[in-house]
């Protein structure tokens, strides 16, 4: 699990139409809008590197 006391900020740029719709998915799977997106973070991070291997913490191959 990720380590609270580094969790780090990031700011994307989306549509309105794209943020109401995320909002909507989000309150679906009773998430916040944040807690949606890391959820889609993690989870694609984890099918990608189930295909192709894990990911170094820089980026790279480990």
């Amino acid at each position: 699990m990720e380590d609270k006391k580094k969790a780090r900020t990031i700011s994307i740029q989306v549509t309105p139409e794209t943020k109401e719709k995320a909002v909507w998915l989000a309150r679906q799977s009773c998430r916040s809008l944040s807690g949606y997106v890391r959820q889609l973070l993690r989870v694609h991070i984890r099918a990608y590197e189930a295909e192709n291997g894990p990911i170094g913490r820089d980026g790279g191959r480990p």
